[in-house]
């Protein structure tokens, strides 16, 4: 769970919150496909990057840096993701100017 400021996990087996990163901000969180992770981003502060913290250990580890990335909003934060195989993914905003058009065979 994400409160903004912080990052809090609930633990069933003691019945508490844990509270971990206490970064400038805790923006969207997701879990990765095999649980082990929570991947969020710092995408309101100053210096925004994608970090993901590993359940087992609780480290800590950023995955990439959104420094001069202009990301697109949704809502009132900007959106964020995790494709099947871990990687990220961000909306990038390139203008209402640019339209671009996708083809996609699968094989």
């Amino acid at each position: 769970m994400a409160d903004g400021k912080k990052l809090k996990l609930y633990d069933f087996s003691t019945q508490t919150w844990q509270e971990f990163a206490s970064l400038a901000g805790v923006g969207r969180t997701e879990w990765s496909a095999d649980s082990r992770y929570v991947y969020f981003d710092t995408g309101l502060s100053a210096d925004p990057a994608i970090y993901r913290f590993r359940i087992a250990d609780h480290k800590l580890e950023q995955v990439t840096s959104l420094k001069n990335f202009r990301r697109a909003m949704w809502g009132n934060l900007p959106w964020f993701g995790l494709a099947p195989n871990g990687d990220p993914l961000v909306l990038r905003d390139v203008g209402s100017q640019e339209v671009y058009a996708l083809d996609f065979e699968e094989p």
